[in-house]
Parts: C-alpha cells; sequence; structure tokens
C-alpha cells in the first residue's frame, strides 16, 4: 500500500519574542520554514500565569500544503511547537482528521538538531464506526459531574443540561451550513473538539480548520477554543449556548437518526454527503457554465456574485441559503479567494 509522507519541525516561543526553529528533517521546506511564525504567531502570545494545555490544531501552508500543529506550555512563558507538514491532497484523500493525525506520531519535544521523514500507509486511516460516532453522542459534560458521580452508573440521568450531544450536534449542523464555532474553555478541549470533528460529514472536514485552544483569534480557526470569550470574537462566531439550541437541520437530524437506529452504510452515507457550502459552489459552477456557454474565459467577480445570489434566491431550505450566503462571504473575502489568487 502507498505511503503518506510527513515532515516535521520543532519550534519554540518565548513570551513575546520571534519564534525559534529547534528542529526539522531533511524535507522540510525552507518556504515552510518561514511561513511557520506566523502560525506561531497568530496562535497567540502565552503571558506569565496563563496556562496553555496540550493543543492541536491544523492550517493550510503554502499553495498545496496543510500543517498540523501540536503545542504545549513551555517554562513560565513560553511554548514550544511541534508540526507535521503533509501535502493537501493526502490530506484531503486519506486523513481529513488532525486529531487521529496526531495520535499517531507524538511528538518528541527535546528533540534538538536533526528529525526524521515520518511515512504512514494511506490504509491506517479507516472510516468512522457507528460505535465511535455513539460513544461522542452519549458523552457528558465535564464540567456537569458531580464530585464522586459516575456517568456510567445504571442510575445516573442523562438530561439535556449534562449532554454534549445538543451542542456537538448543534454544532456539526452550524458547520455544514457555512458557520463558525466559538467555545470558552480556560482549560482546553482536545476530547470535545475531536469529537465534533468526528461528527461531520468528509467534505466539511476537508475545507474547514479547527483548534482545540488558541490564546487569540488572530488564526481564523472555523471551530475556536478561548480561555475567555468577547466581543469582538462574538460577532463572528457561534457559541456553545446558541448551537445547542440551533434549530434541527438535515444533516443533524440524517446523523442522529444514522447513529441511533442506522447501519454502518447508512452512516457511510451521511457523512458522504454535500455540505451547504460545497452545494452551492458545485450550483456555481453548473449555472456558470451554462450562463456564460463554456466561455474559455473566466466570468467576471460580479458576474459569479450574480450567479450565487440567483442560487441564494432559488434555494429551498433556509439553512442552504444561509450557507449561499456564508459560501459568498468566505468566496470573495476569505480563504477561497487567497487559495485562487495562488
Amino acid at each position: 500500500m502507498a505511503q503518506i509522507t510527513l515532515e516535521q519541525a520543532l519550534f519554540r516561543r518565548d513570551g513575546q519574542e520571534s519564534p525559534v526553529l529547534v528542529a526539522r528533517s531533511a524535507g522540510f521546506d525552507a518556504a515552510w520554514v518561514a511561513e511557520m511564525p506566523q502560525l506561531i504567531v497568530g496562535f497567540g502570545v502565552r503571558r506569565v500565569g496563563v496556562r496553555c494545555p496540550l493543543t492541536v490544531f491544523a492550517r493550510p501552508i503554502g499553495a498545496k500544503q496543510v500543517a498540523i500543529a501540536r503545542v504545549m506550555e513551555d517554562g513560565a512563558s513560553g511554548l514550544r511547537f511541534h508540526f507535521l507538514v503533509v501535502g493537501q491532497k493526502a490530506y484531503e484523500t486519506w486523513i481529513r482528521d488532525p486529531f487521529m493525525l496526531a495520535e499517531k506520531f507524538p511528538p518528541t519535544w527535546d528533540t534538538t538538531g536533526d528529525l526524521p521523514t515520518l511515512t504512514i500507509e494511506e490504509g491506517a486511516f479507516k472510516p468512522r464506526s457507528l460505535a465511535q460516532v455513539q460513544e461522542v453522542l452519549k458523552r457528558i459534560k465535564a464540567a456537569a459531574l458531580k464530585e464522586g458521580e459516575d456517568p456510567e452508573a445504571l442510575d445516573f440521568e442523562r438530561t439535556m443540561e449534562n449532554s454534549e450531544s445538543p451542542a456537538l450536534l448543534g454544532g456539526a449542523q452550524i458547520l455544514v451550513d457555512g458557520g463558525r464555532l466559538v467555545f470558552e474553555r480556560p482549560e482546553g478541549d482536545l476530547r470535545m473538539v475531536s469529537g465534533l470533528w468526528l461528527l461531520l460529514p468528509e467534505m466539511t472536514r476537508c475545507r474547514l480548520w479547527p483548534t482545540s485552544f488558541a490564546l487569540s483569534q488572530d488564526l481564523e480557526f472555523d471551530v475556536l477554543v478561548l480561555p475567555r470569550l468577547d466581543d469582538v470574537v462574538l460577532e463572528s462566531y457561534t457559541t456553545e449556548e446558541q448551537a445547542a439550541s440551533y434549530p434541527d437541520g438535515t444533516y443533524e437530524s440524517a446523523l442522529q437518526l444514522a447513529a441511533e437506529s442506522g447501519t454502518q452504510q447508512d452512516l457511510d452515507i451521511v457523512f458522504s454527503r454535500r455540505d451547504s457550502h460545497s452545494t452551492i459552489r458545485l450550483a456555481v459552477l453548473v449555472l456558470a457554465s451554462q450562463w456564460f456557454n463554456f466561455a474559455p474565459q473566466r466570468p467576471t467577480e460580479p458576474e459569479e456574485q450574480a450567479v450565487v445570489a440567483a442560487g441564494i434566491v432559488a434555494v429551498a431550505d433556509p439553512w442552504g441559503a444561509l450557507g449561499g450566503l456564508m459560501y459568498g462571504k468566505t468566496r470573495w473575502t476569505g480563504e477561497e479567494k487567497k487559495r485562487d489568487a495562488k
């Protein structure tokens, strides 16, 4: 079976000082080294007395790579960063889950100098199972447990207030619809974010970028966990409380039905669905090809915007229309436009 190649590097940052390269593998390109400080600085500054839990995040770098990062605190105000870089095509085809990849390659934090180039078989990334999804949806909020309370006990009562599933299911629907999520966790929440990621359709996991913790919102993660929220963050993100009360959507309903009374095949069908962002994008391509009569030149931005507007008006599902609006916002102001420019 074919192998996926991963290059790795270690960096360190103390307070607000410039990041320092500590070690890297032979294939870790100099251009990637030059991009890492932007990710490190964007993660935020750890001040004296501020804790940073073990963190996993993912972001694209360059035009054809994805960086999966682990972060840990170092001393009173320092941070250490371990990066795995993999080709975007391999990431989208096989991996799609930065948390799963991070589990397979624990970093060696104290290494200096040269690091080995890593490889892993493509088949190491197996489809998500029905049992995995059911386990995530049965989770209880850690903060909701009383001292000595056992959620596995026969007399334990699950409620909307102590269950994670309402926020996870609502959050999954929000991400499918084109929104972004923020959670307030002073100690981060790797378990919760990785569980949320396990519930998303494949196409959504290929286009979104999560973190289990950050000290700022500068990297514009689609799933963001901060030690505390402020008004600036709340302007552009949906909160955990809002996610828990988000109106039921078609994806959330299909996922819940497959998890409760379906088969593995039913679950695989749910995960293979297009999200609103992808549906609108496909509609734009189809409508544009018809509208412009397969013209060799690409339509202008105003012409594309007109096609998207027509699709939003025509769509019958209000959440699909919302997805169209969010697609338009990212298409001409965010990552989509930056990627096309490259």
